[in-house]
């Protein structure tokens, strides 16, 4: 009894073996369970009753033809897949990075000096009314650089 007990804790901490989950099944299937064991009796009485089943259906297995060719399909696409993301690297790469001197506003990249200054020009002169000796302040120092001779 003491056994019994001990192979259901392991069965149920998936510890057990084929061999000890064979003597469960005999065991509770034998109707000699004792009376506090009963409530686990129908779980492997429906474990004999499908084991016994002779029309159980095999998983269908793939032909290794079929295999070969899931393999060449994914490695035709593995390889498209590469390719596009070399593509996006290489030939778009103007649309994606600026070049060594740049300045970024709103998401854009900016080359031209005189186009930087006319947006942040525009930017200063948004700061408020109250703060006029800063604007001045940085007007002045936007000034010391950008120079005319920048082109």
């Amino acid at each position: 009894m003491k056994e019994i007990e001990e192979l259901l804790e392991k069965y149920f901490e998936g510890e057990t073996s084929s061999a000890e989950e064979k003597m469960l099944r005999e065991y509770f299937t034998s109707g000699e369970v004792a009376e506090h064991l009963r409530i686990h009796a129908p779980l492997f009485l429906y474990f004999k009753e499908e084991i016994g089943k002779e029309n159980v259906t095999a998983p269908e297995i793939k032909t290794p033809q079929a295999r070969k060719v899931l393999l060449w399909v994914s490695g035709v696409a593995a390889a498209i897949l590469l390719l596009l993301g070399i593509g996006q690297v290489y030939v778009f790469r103007g649309d994606l990075y600026c070049s060594d001197n740049y300045v970024v506003i709103n998401g854009r990249c900016y080359t031209d000096p005189h186009t930087v200054r006319e947006h942040a020009l525009n930017a200063l002169q948004e700061v408020s009314a109250t703060e006029k000796d800063a604007v001045e302040t940085q007007f002045r120092e936007l000034g010391s650089f950008f120079t005319d001779d920048e082109e």
